[in-house]
Formats: structure tokens, C-alpha cells, sequence
């Protein structure tokens, strides 16, 4: 077994800049060549009596086979996340074929982003732009209420409706 260290040590030294290498013509991210090259060397060990072949083959197999997969995961996430989105957009279009459930889940997905939103607005603003959509006070009321111009009242309204819009620019 020491020997299998020491030869596997040596492997890797030489030859995981070069797989290195090979996987970033593949794949852009350093981190995830990081991953599929570290993978691809656990595989050799775990199978290091079983290789037939060349260790540099079995290796240079091994990564092209894992940054494949990436490519393919990918691939169907992104057609999974163009498929929903078109989902979306049929559902906004044509409202009334969307099954009920589906109506409140979204709904329930809008109301979640809108309360995190609003929650992210700095206190003055929450609290005005609060005022005016919970309690409806008018912009007057909430000016003589907190002693502050109505100026300033509808610059904190316009800075929060503002800041929800880009918030929630996906669900629009």
C-alpha cells in the first residue's frame, strides 16, 4: 500500500497541472476544474489496481468524462429554467387557464419576495412607505404624524416603490 502513495503522489504531482489544464478548455469556472480534477484522481485511487490502460489516459478519460457531465447537467438546467420561465410567461398572458394551485403558489411566491423587500428597506422608509400602503394614510397624515415635510414623505414612497420594483422586476 505505501507504494501506491508514493506512486500516487508522484501521479498527481506531474500530471494534475496538466489535467488541470485539460479541464479548462471545458469548463470556465476555477473552482469546478478544481473539482473535476480532484474527482477524477479520487477515482484512480479508488480504482488504482483496476486500470488497465495508462494512468494518464485513465485520468485524461476521467476528467473529459466529468466536465461532459457538467456540460449536460447544465445544459438541462438551463432548458428547466427556460421551460419554467415560458410557463410563467403563458400563465401572466393567459391567467385564466392557470389551475388554482398554481395561482396561489404564485401568489404566495410574490407576497414572500414583497415582505423580504420591503423588510430590506432602510427603517425611515419602511416605516413611511408602511404608513401609506398598511395603514393608507395619506401623504399629508404621515408628514403631520412624524413631524417631517410631505416632500420627504413622497421622496421615501418614491425611493421604496422604486427599490420594490427592481426587487421584483421577476414576478412583472
Amino acid at each position: 500500500m505505501r507504494t501506491l502513495y508514493g506512486n500516487f503522489e508522484k501521479i498527481y504531482r506531474e500530471l494534475q497541472p496538466q489535467m488541470y489544464a485539460f479541464c479548462r478548455k471545458y469548463i470556465s469556472d476555477h473552482e469546478l476544474a478544481r473539482d473535476i480534477v480532484q474527482d477524477a484522481f479520487v477515482k484512480l485511487l479508488e480504482n488504482y489496481d483496476a486500470v488497465k490502460t495508462s494512468v494518464s489516459a485513465y485520468l485524461f478519460a476521467s476528467v473529459h468524462n466529468g466536465c461532459i457531465s457538467h456540460i449536460r447537467r447544465q445544459k438541462l438546467k438551463a432548458e428547466h429554467e427556460e421551460y419554467v420561465a415560458l410557463q410563467i410567461k403563458e400563465y401572466e398572458i393567459h391567467p385564466d387557464g392557470v389551475p388554482e394551485h398554481l395561482q396561489q403558489l404564485y401568489h404566495n411566491e410574490l407576497k414572500q419576495q414583497y415582505d423580504e423587500s420591503v423588510e430590506r428597506l432602510p427603517d425611515k422608509c419602511r416605516h413611511i412607505f408602511r404608513l401609506s400602503r398598511s395603514d393608507n394614510m395619506s401623504n399629508k397624515e404621515i408628514a403631520e404624524k412624524l413631524g417631517i415635510s410631505i416632500r420627504t414623505v413622497e421622496s421615501q414612497i418614491y425611493n421604496a416603490l422604486k427599490r420594490l420594483k427592481e426587487d421584483l422586476k421577476d414576478f412583472f
